[in-house]
């Protein structure tokens, strides 16, 4: 299973149309979260941002009567030292950026992750929710604390877990998604700080063990883990954390038995995060 996530996800990788799509991912600057702040308090549904002449290289233009989301950008002046010599100053100021849906013209090349059809999974399901059971992990459908786009997402300090409504093939494989988080990250203790990785291991062992029960997911999960792990290397980094996790994981299943010690399994505490550590 593993040889064949890797293969699969080595044809997408090898794709003109995922070549565009990285080529255009690297146009978008990466933004400070002061940034981050200001342009989501500006507009909160923005997506991908960048500057006027940025979008007129990427073929878009910015529509009649739009209003720039304003930013800090820094600036250079130069300037003379006390010893008249030329120095570069540093200081910053205002710039403007627009949302992609703050422009038109030639469409971004994207890579299709679709929602999982059908109503297989639901044995597979009902075993996942039981070890969550066991492993003191709420699981529940969401009541609007999901970011948007999200399928669901994990809570490791509370141990909980919100899904969206779905159906129930694509129910199964995030829960399995949101569970790998919490055995790469509560049980292990593996976690890696970056959220590609651990978005690359979530999903691949998600993966791997639906393959396992029996339920297909590849035409989510290939495209998925292309984007998060965007080289080889990236992917064949992380295959040994991936085979740790789907064992860990799939051997709890089969043996119906929890990896958490008794007093790790109490009542969850049903408050909302503002902000779930990983999602999918």
């Amino acid at each position: 299973m593993l040889a064949r996530l890797e293969q699969a996800i080595g044809e997408i990788h090898d794709s003109e149309s995922f070549r565009r799509y990285l080529a255009v991912q690297s146009r978008f600057h990466t933004y400070s979260w002061r940034n981050v702040a200001l342009i989501l308090s500006q507009r909160p549904d923005a997506t991908h941002v960048a500057g006027y002449q940025a979008w007129l290289r990427l073929h878009r233009f910015v529509k009649r009567g739009e209003t720039g989301i304003k930013i800090i950008v820094p600036m250079r002046k130069k300037g003379t030292t006390e010893d008249r010599e030329e120095e570069l100053r540093l200081f910053f100021g205002t710039g403007t950026v627009f949302d992609v849906s703050q422009t038109e013209g030639e469409p971004l090349p994207e890579v299709a992750v679709p929602l999982l059809e059908g109503e297989d999974g639901g044995p597979l399901f009902d075993q996942l929710l039981d070890f969550a059971q066991r492993e003191g992990v709420h699981v529940a459908l969401s009541r609007g604390e999901l970011p948007e786009h999200a399928a669901g997402a994990y809570w490791p300090d509370e141990r909980r877990i919100r899904l969206g409504v779905a159906p129930m093939r694509q129910l199964t494989k995030t829960l399995a998604h949101e569970l790998a988080h919490h055995v790469h990250q509560t049980v292990l203790g593996e976690e890696s700080a970056e959220r590609a990785e651990q978005e690359t291991v979530a999903e691949s062992v998600a993966y791997v063990v639906c393959q396992h029960f029996g339920l297909e997911t590849g035409e989510r999960s290939f495209p998925y883990v292309a984007i998060w792990a965007q080289d080889r290397a990236g992917l064949q980094a992380a295959l040994g954390t991936i085979q740790r996790v789907s064992t860990t994981l799939i051997g709890a299943i089969e043996r119906n038995t929890s990896t958490a010690a008794p007093e790790e399994r109490a009542a969850i505490v049903e408050t909302p995060s503002p902000v779930p550590t990983s999602q999918n």
